[in-house]
This record gives C-alpha cells, structure tokens and sequence, in this order.
C-alpha cells in the first residue's frame, strides 16, 4: 500500500510540479520508503528477538514442572511404601496374635477344672495325709489328685498359661486383680490385697482370669 501511495504521488508530482520541485519530491518519497522499510525490519528483529526469549524460557519452564513432578512422585512413593510396610507389620501382629490367643477360650474352660483339682487337694484334711497315717486309701487319693493338677498346669506353662496368686500385703492392681469386698485391716494401709479367695491366670503377659482377692480400706 506503501508503495502505491508513492507510486501515485510521483506521477501528481511529474505532472504537476517544476523540474525542481519533481527531484525534490521523488528524494523525499525515496527517503520516505526507506524510512517505513527500516521501520518494518527493526519490528521484525524485535520480533525475532521476543520469540528467541519465548523459546529460551520455555525449556526452563518444562524442567522446573518436571523437577517438581519428580519430587511429588518421589514423596507419594515413600508414603506408599511406609503405609505399605505398617500394614504388612500390623498382619504380622495380628497373626502372631491369632496363633497365641486363640486358644484362649479353651484355656478359660480348663480354668474350672483347675479350680476343681485345687478344691479337691484343699478338701482333705491334713490327718488323712500324714505319714505316721494308716489310712493308705486317702493317701493314695491325695496323691493322684496332687499329680493330675501338677500335670494340669505343666500343660498351662507349655501353652503359655502361668498362675498369677498374689501375696497379702501386695498392692491391689485393677488390671490383675478383682476385689471381692474392701474392709479396714488393723496395721495395713488401704489399698492392699488383704485375703486371697481365687487366685488368677495369665496367658502370654495378658490377664486371662483376675484374680478374687479382698482388699484393706480406710480405718472407719
């Protein structure tokens, strides 16, 4: 469009003007297009220039994001593999568990048969048992009661079952012991296991039976 215009402006000028005027104007309109030409090629290397700095930046850009995925995926791997392994150690807990308490239930019904055997032992007097004593039939029962509870419980220790029987004077503790009555005791402080009236069962650390106990209380 440029370039009509000039074209156009040179004839108006040839027709128009003195041989003067003319060599003036056609230098002027030269200068004129030489001026616009410089013009457009000055914009078109700043151009050039903003789309180099376009293509320098971008790459920066795409390793900065990939920089920052790398480090996402690398946290989000280290949390699965954590959650990974506490799941993998609560199975682990949890059949190690299965396999020593699940007997459990048995062993709280063998309880009462424990108990039974220790009645028996208890029930018969110490004349009956004595070695000076003629009466052989008691002493032979004695006996075979005495080895049937003592094998009873070596077959609780293989398991994992051991008696828990406090002594009086003892600290009463709630996790292992179930007080069966508080009263005042002369010359013991309150809160301390005063009469035994069962005695208790763990199996592996854990209480399985509590044991009855009675316990001392404040002076009334």
């Amino acid at each position: 469009m440029i370039q009509s215009y000039t074209m156009l402006t040179r004839r108006a000028t040839a027709r128009l003007a003195t041989p003067q005027l003319r060599i003036w104007l056609l230098s002027s309109s030269h200068l004129r297009g030489r001026k616009f030409s410089s013009e457009a090629n000055t914009q078109k290397l700043a151009e050039g220039s903003d789309d180099k700095k376009e293509e320098v930046s971008t790459p920066d850009a795409e390793i900065k994001k990939l920089n920052e995925s790398i480090v996402d995926l690398t946290e989000k791997y280290k949390r699965a593999l954590a959650e990974t392994e506490n799941v993998r150690m609560r199975l682990r807990k949890e059949i190690a568990d299965a396999k020593h308490f699940g007997i459990q239930t048995f062993c709280k019904d063998l309880l009462t048969v424990a108990d039974v055997l220790h009645m028996a032992i208890k029930s018969i007097p110490d004349e009956h048992v004595n070695k000076d004593s003629t009466e052989e039939p008691w002493k032979s029962f004695y006996k075979g009661v005495c080895l049937t509870d003592k094998e009873l419980h070596n077959v609780f220790e293989r398991h994992g079952l051991m008696v828990m029987e406090p002594n009086k004077g003892d600290k009463f503790d709630p996790n292992d012991h179930e007080a069966m009555f508080e009263s005042p005791i002369e010359g013991m402080e309150p809160g301390l296991v005063s009469f035994i009236q069962r005695t208790g069962y763990k199996l592996r650390g854990r209480t399985l039976r509590a044991a009855q106990v009675g316990v001392s209380g404040k002076p009334i």
